[in-house]
């Protein structure tokens, strides 16, 4: 049994769909089963990262844990203090009580004891605290995610006719498809743990501006203008923003690191190793229809 953390997410979801069409049983941990898309054969059980009890019965008879839980978008317990800092550690400390034999933990790339972003700083720390739990485990250090980033800038394109631009927009970045990443998490999750971590980039560097270009390219439209918050803009905001929405603060910050520190990942090893990841042109392509959906 392969029991998922963060089942229900983006990347989740695709791990959870992978796992089940290589014949793996899987069951999926939310806080509310009832809200859970997921096929009829997959198990849903609910379980909450600051409820031990939980978490023991939600990994009873499990080999593996593959956890995608992250408090980037949230607040509260359900921020990064919470995640990062108190919840995954808890999921940690059960795993070691209860003889898992591989943690399959998501990370980011970005994640770094010095970062200036409390969110990657954390992430960082609970890498720290899976290397030396003595668990076996897998550190997947994925880049930015195509499913998401498409989906917001699609959103900018489609209804304001703008392309949304944090900083400059010339920074390159190596972005990633979320199907390239779970199927490197799912391949892995059926294995012994090896103590193995890797940057997860893709195969392509484009700027956020060479970004929105292709989408538009995809959907067919023009660009008439842009939505641009420059660097200072995005600083300035996220410390105003702070007291009374974190949320957007930290994704300001986000926008800032994203602008300014090295986003460009050589992953070519991972991916001769399990299999060629998509360009965004190949992603937009295969996705096209569910991204204008969504927005």
């Amino acid at each position: 049994m392969i029991v998922v953390f963060g089942g229900t997410g983006k990347v989740g979801r695709q791990i959870v769909h992978q796992l089940r069409n290589d014949g793996h049983p899987v069951r999926v941990v939310t806080r509310d089963p009832s809200s859970a898309r997921v096929a009829g054969d997959v198990e849903v059980v609910a379980g909450d990262l600051h409820d031990r009890p939980t978490l023991v019965r939600a990994v009873t008879g499990a080999r593996a844990i593959v956890c995608t839980a992250q408090g980037g978008g949230g607040k509260g317990a359900n921020g990064p203090q919470g995640i990062e800092g108190a919840g995954i550690p808890n999921l940690i400390r059960v795993a070691q009580d209860t003889a898992i034999e591989h943690f399959v933990y998501f990370s980011t790339a970005s994640a770094r004891a010095d970062s200036p972003v409390e969110f990657f700083r954390l992430k960082f720390e609970v890498e720290r605290t899976l290397r030396t739990s003595g668990l076996p485990f897998s550190i997947l250090r994925p880049t930015h995610l195509m499913d998401t980033w498409v989906e917001m800038l699609t959103e900018s394109i489609t209804k304001k006719g703008k392309a949304m631009v944090l900083g400059s927009g010339a920074n390159p970045v190596s972005w990633v498809a979320g199907a390239d990443v779970a199927r490197v998490a799912a391949t892995l999750a059926v294995r012994p743990g090896e103590g193995w971590s890797a940057d997860l980039g893709g195969p392509e560097s484009l700027t956020l501006t060479e970004v929105n270009e292709l989408i538009a390219a995809s959907l067919r439209t023009r660009i008439k203008g842009e939505n641009k918050m420059p660097l200072g803009m995005l600083r300035t905001m996220s410390t105003l923003t702070k007291p009374f929405n974190q949320v957007l603060a930290r994704q300001m910050q986000m926008g800032a690191v994203l602008d300014t520190q090295p986003q460009v990942v050589d992953s070519s090893a991972v991916w001769a190793r399990y299999g060629q990841p998509l360009s965004l042109s190949a992603w937009l392509e295969r996705n096209r229809p569910a991204v204008t959906e969504n927005v």
